[in-house]
């Protein structure tokens, strides 16, 4: 029943208690008890109920880890009644509200936030309608519930076309300026600038219509941009609300996306202890669901990487000149050695870019200012950390290999704009 109902009940109470004095105000407050427990109970009984009632939600069919993704639930009712009206979700889905005080029908808008890659299981939906008195109420319980795949952080794509349709990449972080006459490949003549250099002047262009021409070339089309991953045990570790291999994956993802757009061909190989997955570098927009059903079953594991493993491997497998993007993280030295390795040898037949993710939490832990033995322990142990990680990646940067080391929030970008100015300058 409603706060209004206990109200009603309470009100022959007191007739009831004076009912010491005189028997007859007990058989009164007796009667007005009864009375008052059957008109809350009919009048639950006229809020609508299960039959009149119907829920259901509309989202994506796949939701993205890490990100917002909005659900609308639409609550129908043959009556207008006040309601309270809750989703039946786990915590793992993060929601932003799973409880509305409203009145029916309505249309209720939230978001769920999972974290892991998977499934995410949503329930059923719970309307505890009032009556028209509101002195009573009706619960149902509306739909059977149904699961979700979680997959990778699609709306980062999403955002990217949208922004790069209106030209406002800059709010991504994403620089879109490209140097004309850099690249190797014919895009288009065109009216000479006074800024363009002699060697782009088109000068039978020039002869054949009167006016000082330029040849603007772009960087060459259908180049192999092959995304390594690295699922070993340390890219298990959590780096915010994601595991630094959720991170990879996502930024992988708006990378290969971009590649496809620029006209390159994107392939796949991850690896952990050995290679488990290889995607041949394509072209076109449906490889970017071939890697997306590639990187879909990927997990951390307990073993640690072998670099040497998986860049052989990678040698024997891709004979063409490549950008390598290699997602993974250095922690250990000696790990670290062989990632300079066999960076090294890699680099002289193709352009490797190691990519990591930062740990904010070890970051802040390495500042934190000791006020017991343990907060000292701990400020040792990440500054250990970070220095293995400073020394391996400083090591790459002498060995001519280009390295990108950035938090979750500015991972996307960053490399984007790497891969860009890489392809500006045509050296992939």
């Amino acid at each position: 029943m409603t706060w209004r109902g206990a109200l009603v009940l309470l009100a022959p109470l007191p007739v009831v208690a004076a009912g010491a004095a005189a028997p007859v105000l007990f058989a009164v407050g007796l009667l007005a008890f009864v009375g008052a427990i059957v008109v809350v109970a009919v009048d639950g009984r006229r809020a609508p109920g299960r039959r009149e009632l119907a829920a259901e939600r509309a989202h994506d069919e796949i939701l993205s880890v890490g990100a917002a993704n909005a659900v609308t639930l639409r609550v129908r009712s043959r009556r207008r009644a006040r309601a309270v009206v809750r989703e039946e979700l786990p915590a793992g889905a993060h929601a932003s509200q799973t409880t509305w005080t409203t009145h029916v029908p309505a249309t209720l808008d939230y978001t769920v936030t999972p974290r892991t890659r998977g499934e995410l299981r949503l329930g059923r939906t719970v309307v505890r309608a009032q009556g028209p008195w509101r002195l009573g109420w009706r619960q149902s319980a509306l739909g059977d519930g149904l699961t979700l795949p979680v997959d990778t952080n699609l709306s980062a794509v999403r955002v990217y076309e949208a922004l790069a349709r209106r030209g406002q990449l800059a709010e991504l972080g994403v620089r879109t300026l490209r140097l004309r006459t850099e690249g190797t490949e014919f895009e288009r003549v065109r009216d000479a600038v006074p800024d363009d250099p002699m060697r782009a002047i088109n000068w039978r262009a020039t002869a054949r219509t009167g006016r000082l021409m330029a040849t603007e070339l772009m960087p060459e089309r259908a180049q192999p941009v092959i995304v390594c991953i690295d699922h070993g045990r340390l890219m298990g570790v959590g780096a915010g609300e994601l595991t630094k291999l959720d991170h990879a994956i996502n930024a992988a993802l708006l990378l290969v996306h971009v590649a496809l757009r620029s006209g390159d061909r994107a392939g796949l190989l991850a690896f952990a202890d050995t290679v488990t997955v290889t995607l041949p570098p394509r072209t076109g927009s449906a490889q970017l669901r071939r890697f997306l059903d590639a990187v879909r079953p990927l997990r951390s594991g307990e073993t640690e990487a072998d670099y040497d493993d998986a860049l052989t491997y990678f040698s024997r497998w891709q004979r063409r000149r490549s950008l390598v993007v290699l997602f993974t993280d250095v922690l250990d030295p000696d790990q670290g050695a062989a990632l300079v390795r066999q960076c090294a040898r890699l680099r002289r037949r193709h352009l490797p870019l190691v990519v990591t993710v930062r740990d904010p939490a070890l970051d802040d832990t390495a500042r934190l200012t000791p006020r017991s033995g343990s907060d000292a322990y701990a400020r040792a142990v990440a500054s250990g950390l970070i220095a293995d990680r400073e020394d391996t990646l400083r090591l790459l940067r002498r060995s001519g290999v280009e390295s990108i080391d950035a938090d979750a929030r500015s991972l996307s970008p960053r490399l984007v704009n790497r891969y860009l100015e890489l392809k500006r300058r045509a050296s992939v």
